[in-house]
């Protein structure tokens, strides 16, 4: 018996017969099938078996609300970007001012506060459709 780790699969493979590159095969094809199927594995056991190595999978506990497409993710971090953009958190800055670094033009007050608020509104309506 030995394990491998592949990504951040463990696999266990049960029989010593099984060469370590068969079995690193077998385990890397059991992930991208289980990644076309939108699965994701913690544990893949290896086993012998009268008809060839015998595979065995373990899938990860995971809620499907933590799991992202890469396109969701992306929007993510548009959403962050613009909100610390727009609402910055440093603490020299002006919360209530926005400066327009092309022009020089300066904003104050309101007017700053409602704008902001609507921009990211349209946003997040906006990743909300996509």
């Amino acid at each position: 018996m030995y394990k491998l780790i592949i990504g951040n699969v463990r696999i266990t493979v049960e029989d010593d017969s099984i060469d370590r590159q068969e079995a690193a095969a077998l385990a890397r094809g059991t992930v991208a099938e289980a990644a076309r199927r939108g699965k994701l594995l913690s544990h893949i056991g290896i086993s012998a078996g009268e008809e060839g190595p015998r595979v065995e999978i373990t899938e990860r506990a995971v809620s499907a609300t933590t799991r992202k497409t890469i396109r969701q993710s992306m929007l993510d971090a548009v959403c962050a970007a613009a909100r610390e953009k727009l609402f910055p958190t440093h603490v020299y800055a002006a919360k209530d001012t926005w400066l327009d670094t092309d022009t020089g033009q300066e904003w104050y007050g309101q007017a700053v506060d409602e704008a902001r608020e609507e921009i990211m509104a349209k946003l997040e309506e906006w990743i909300k459709m996509q």
